[in-house]
């Protein structure tokens, strides 16, 4: 019997041996053109768009095209397969998911979707979950790891993921596909966009239905006689994008997304047939962007507003004759402006500045036990980046953030990249420091247990980061190595007597990243990585709960033939400590590997089939202790366009 350590070498030699024979078999007839494994600029990671060379940190850039072609349904479907990034969801489709950056808690990673923050105001650590974004209309997604505060301000901790999407242009055309699976998880969709004259447009819609597996562990199903219901969601997504040039140099857009979701769910070791919870997600963000002075001074002036309704029901049953909450609402809603104005001095020297403002709200009532309050933030910043002889970049950047409740706090940033053109190796290294901002139901939070302070301080962070890369071949190979480090300290938590929170904790993560990049003909793709994390908590030495020591990704795209194409993928995640669902000590989820195939086939223009399958092991694992990961389930769709 195959173990599951000796997996990643079974399947990466596969891979590789497969790709060399296919390589040699078809090297007279392919051609020699390399098909670019990652866009030529990044937005996210200094804010304005920047060629990939001149970045002077570390980002992963996923295509939506990528996302497509992989059949990547959900933003956690694809940011598992990032390097430095764990997630961890308590069940099947829908249950709640956490994103883990470089050992930071979920809460200390800015998320944002075209700009916007959307993170939860109404949650208790003020982390989004991230369960319920889909990837449909989606351009690409950037992943930014290490301290960004200073362009972005609070919970930019451990990095920044930016969902973007993607500008409608050209004649009108659009696509609709539907998918089936074995387990009738069903997945339909569609967009409409183009553009005509000053007007451009990105319309979609997307609707997931899942009758769900149990998510409760099988070890408690004893217990229940035997028999778990099933945790059904449901999910219903709208999203548009609409633009119209305002003259030559400047365009007006309006971005907008609802999430509107049911979920059934369970509690963590019985079945509990009432409990369901309903959410509501609005976003909405008007933006000006302008190009003046040729094109030397941009400007961009954004607004938005955030709601975010959740409301959770579990009546009295036979299961769950008296569930701890009945009926509780919690509303989160956050205003948000901004200006940016990106001064090109030079061909070589860009200088940024800008204001960020914020207001949040959080109102909560949990069987007439209620949370309100509000806070507001102004942040203030600014980054310089200068290239020298084209090879040599160095970023540097301030900014000072004003909070209504704790006062001021400031951060910093300086980062540097060198291109070494003979050998087509690039250095980096950067250094930052960042902050969160206690979360509303931290300040606010009403309860006998672990109740908000309104004095607490904000958490603080500083962390460096020293890589290389090296491309090979006209960058049909790539590969680079990046070792990271980061001090968390202020951190809150509750200590005894559990009555209030307090600003007590410190930790720390360090680790590498590694990737390894061949595309040596257009229509072979293989991609591999490994994360060793080590994070701790630096009071008691203890490995902070949820954060695998080691995860291993291996990815094969072939396209053989024009129209066809074949992905295999496989992540491999270590054991990590958490703690016992029944007892609170600390345990240890085994270590589990999952793989995945897709396959897609265009029969005609216009019209592919598809088809993929999930957990082809049929890996029984858990990801938090306790919730029962989703089984084998293949899908097969079909998509047109036109």
């Amino acid at each position: 019997m195959t173990s599951i350590r000796s997996i990643p070498l079974v399947v990466l030699s596969s891979v590789l041996v497969a790709s060399v024979l296919l390589a040699l078999a078809r090297m007279a007839a392919a051609q020699t053109e390399t098909a670019p494994i990652l866009p030529d600029t990044v937005v996210t990671a200094d804010r304005e768009e920047t060629p990939r060379d001149k970045v002077t940190g570390t980002v992963t850039v996923v295509t939506g095209k990528e996302i497509e072609e992989r059949q990547l349904r959900t933003v956690p479907d694809v940011l598992r397969y990032v390097p430095g990034v764990s997630v961890q969801q308590s069940g099947g489709p829908g249950s709640q998911t956490a994103v883990f950056v470089r050992g930071a808690n979920a809460s200390q990673t800015l998320t944002l979707i075209d700009g916007m923050n959307v993170m939860d105001p109404s949650t208790a650590t003020g982390a989004i979950d991230f369960a319920h974004f889909m990837t449909e209309n989606l351009d690409r997604i950037e992943v930014v790891r290490g301290p960004m505060s200073t362009l972005y301000g609070s919970a930019a901790m451990g990095g920044v993921i930016n969902m973007v999407t993607k500008p409608g242009s050209g004649p009108m055309n659009g696509a609709a596909f539907t998918e089936l699976g074995t387990r009738l998880q069903t997945t339909s969709g569609g967009f409409l966009r183009g553009s005509d004259g000053r007007f451009n447009y990105n319309i979609s819609a997307v609707g997931l239905y899942a009758p769900g597996e149990p998510v409760v562990s099988p070890r408690f199903w004893p217990a229940q006689g035997g028999f778990i219901g099933n945790d059904p969601y449901r999910n219903i997504t709208l999203a548009s994008r609409l633009g119209v040039d305002l003259g030559d140099n400047a365009q007006l857009t309006l971005f907008n997304r609802y999430i509107d979701t049911q979920l059934k769910y369970d509690q963590i070791t019985f079945y509990d047939p009432n409990a369901n919870e309903w959410t509501q997600q609005l976003f909405n963000r008007l933006q000006f962007d302008g190009s003046f002075l040729d094109g030397r001074w941009k400007p961009t002036v954004g607004i938005g507003f955030n709601n975010i309704q959740r409301h959770d029901l579990d009546l009295p049953s036979v299961q769950n004759p008296f569930p701890l909450t009945q009926e509780a609402y919690y509303n989160g809603r956050r205003l948000q402006a901004d200006v940016k104005n990106e001064f090109v001095i030079s061909d070589n020297l860009n200088l940024l500045a800008g204001v960020d403002y914020d207001r949040s709200w959080l109102y909560s009532d949990a069987d007439n036990s209620g949370s309100w309050g509000a806070a507001t933030q102004t942040g203030f910043y600014g980054q310089g980046r200068a290239t020298v002889f084209d090879t040599l970049t160095v970023s540097l950047g301030g900014r000072i953030d004003t909070h209504s409740q704790f006062g001021t706090v400031s951060t910093w940033r300086i980062g540097t990249t060198y291109l070494a053109e003979p050998t087509d190796t690039r250095f980096k290294a950067s250094y930052g420091t960042a902050f969160k901002a206690p979360a509303l139901f931290e300040l606010y939070g009403s309860g006998f247990f672990c109740a908000g302070n309104p004095n607490l301080q904000p958490e603080y962070s500083r962390g460096y980061e020293l890589g290389v890369e090296q491309g090979m071949f006209e960058r049909k190979v790539k590969a680079g190595v990046t070792y990271f480090f980061n001090s968390f300290s202020n951190l809150i938590q509750c200590p005894p007597p559990y009555t209030g929170l307090q600003n007590i904790a410190n930790a720390q993560s360090d680790g590498i990243e590694t990737f390894l990049q061949l595309s040596p003909y257009r229509w072979v793709d293989v991609i591999l990585n490994y994360t060793f994390t080590h994070a701790i908590d630096s009071g008691t030495g203890q490995p902070l709960v949820r954060r695998p020591t080691s995860v291993f990704g291996a990815r094969a795209d072939l396209r053989p033939l024009e129209g066809v194409r074949f992905g295999l993928e496989l992540l491999q995640v270590s054991g990590r400590n958490d703690y016992d669902v029944v007892t609170g000590a600390i345990v240890q989820p085994s270590p589990y590997a999952l793989l995945r195939a897709t396959a897609g086939w265009t029969v005609r223009k216009g019209v592919e089939l598809f088809a993929r399958a999930e957990n082809l092991l049929d890996q029984q694992y858990e990801e938090p202790e306790g919730f029962k990961a989703p089984n084998f389930q293949a899908f097969f769709g079909v998509k047109a366009t036109f």
